[in-house]
């Protein structure tokens, strides 16, 4: 596979259940420095997913820095992502996800970057950020934050005309996924994932 065939783009619906299987298939770099995102799991007071994550990378032989994109500025995020190769943006609250995007100015940066090279790895919520909308997620997004979370912008990041639908293997899921492309389905294109699956692009 040449370098201009390789993708910048990997969406997975766990990313730490099929990282051996992408670095097998030769869609991982063999050495690589990560930004990773945990801001969507911030919510949560419990989030093994997301330690399952960065030890997968770990694992792979990755450097792997922490960068949450509550708190900081445009201006500093974006020096910060400059320096690594991959961007991985982990699991958790999407709509809360989608906010801190905005504000922290990532959503105006991700794809000058993927331009420049680097590659965007999204994991459950981090893969519904790549799409167009957290429409179908809001309602039940919002009954796990505080009363007082506004989101202000419903658009993500529009790396992909597709809505993502994470963990479509677990019955409870694969039951609301089933309503969201009832109520959505006219309006959006929606990809169902499980846990084994994933989406590679090149944009």
């Amino acid at each position: 596979m040449s370098d201009s065939a390789k993708p910048n783009l990997i969406l997975t619906s766990s990313f730490n259940t099929v990282a051996q299987e992408l670095r097998e298939k030769s869609l991982l770099p063999k050495t690589a420095s990560v930004a990773f995102i945990p801001t969507a799991g911030d919510p949560y007071s419990e989030r093994p997913w997301i330690d399952a994550d960065r030890n997968a990378l770990v694992d792979l032989g990755y450097s792997v820095t922490d960068i949450d994109l509550k708190g900081v500025t445009a201006e500093s995020l974006e020096k910060e992502l400059s320096s690594h190769d991959i961007i991985f943006v982990a699991g958790g609250n999407t709509t809360y996800l989608v906010q801190y995007s905005h504000i922290s100015g990532f959503a105006d940066v991700i794809r000058a970057f993927l331009k420049q090279g680097k590659l965007y790895i999204g994991s459950s919520a981090g893969s519904i950020l790549a799409g167009p909308t957290v429409e179908p997620f809001v309602t039940e997004d919002l009954a796990e934050l505080p009363k007082d979370f506004i989101l202000t912008n419903l658009s993500c990041l529009h790396l992909v005309d597709y809505v993502v639908l994470p963990h479509d293997q677990v019955e409870q899921f694969s039951a609301e996924h089933g309503k969201i492309t009832k109520q959505h389905g006219k309006r959006f294109t929606f990809v169902r994932l499980t846990d084994m699956e994933y989406r590679v692009e090149n944009i």
